[in-house]
């Protein structure tokens, strides 16, 4: 039986975003003009731009699509912060794991980004859930938290699975600050309750710009439950 092209591209996105969420790298190539891009097929004048999930194909199909050709490696926080909104300004679409064919997956930045968002998610959940630990900047009056980006007067809690992300942010007015390593269960429990109680949000991997994550309390522990529950 035959699968229909949207069955088809569906597939290839998905593929995608699992590897993406995996590796937390996008790669591109970028030529003397530009990122490599392409017409759209989706709608007549306009581009599209194209990435991959792995850096092999990418140079695999750099030097039919640019001049001088390099691959450009990009972190999910650069794509969401600002490739996409680029992009986005330049009414591009996004091209998915090219490799030749006549059909593409085409999506809008700003749908990218939502997928994006969530594929971020799931690397954060994944590593925790591995390691067991999730780690903070604290000072002598607790948290560090920063202003929403998403919320009006709201405040954030920024929190990494790595600590190295964490260690890389104490300068400026946090460089006399610690980083702390709480347990899972503890993070779970009493941390995001905490949060909960003075409506405060989560940003799980935190990373400035536009693209940061922020979530409800209750959402984040909803996401470690549910990777509990299917192992």
């Amino acid at each position: 039986m035959l699968v229909p092209r949207p069955v088809q591209k569906n597939a290839a996105r998905d593929r995608f975003f699992s590897a993406v969420s995996r590796s937390r790298r996008v790669y591109g190539v970028q030529g003397e003009q530009g990122l490599a891009r392409l017409e759209s097929r989706r709608m007549r004048g306009r581009d599209v731009c194209l990435f991959w999930s792995d850096e092999a194909t990418a140079m695999r199909w750099a030097q039919p699509l640019a001049s001088r050709p390099r691959i450009k490696d990009f972190s999910l926080t650069e794509m969401l912060a600002s490739v996409l909104p680029g992009l986005a300004q330049h009414r591009r679409f996004v091209g998915l794991d090219w490799l030749g064919e006549e059909g593409i997956v085409e999506l809008d930045p700003t749908d990218f980004a939502e997928r994006l968002r969530i594929a971020s998610l799931d690397a954060f959940v994944h590593c925790v859930e591995r390691t067991g630990a999730v780690f903070t900047i604290e000072g002598p009056y607790g948290p560090a938290l920063l202003r929403s980006q998403t919320k009006h007067d709201g405040l954030v809690l920024p929190c990494w699975a790595n600590p190295g992300e964490a260690y890389s942010r104490l300068e400026g007015p946090w460089r006399d600050m610690l980083v702390i390593k709480t347990p899972l269960s503890d993070f779970i429990g009493e941390r995001l309750a905490w949060l909960s109680r003075h409506g405060h949000l989560v940003g799980p991997d935190y990373q400035d710009g536009p693209g940061a994550l922020e979530m409800q309390p209750a959402d984040i522990r909803a996401c470690f439950r549910r990777a509990a529950s299917t192992g």
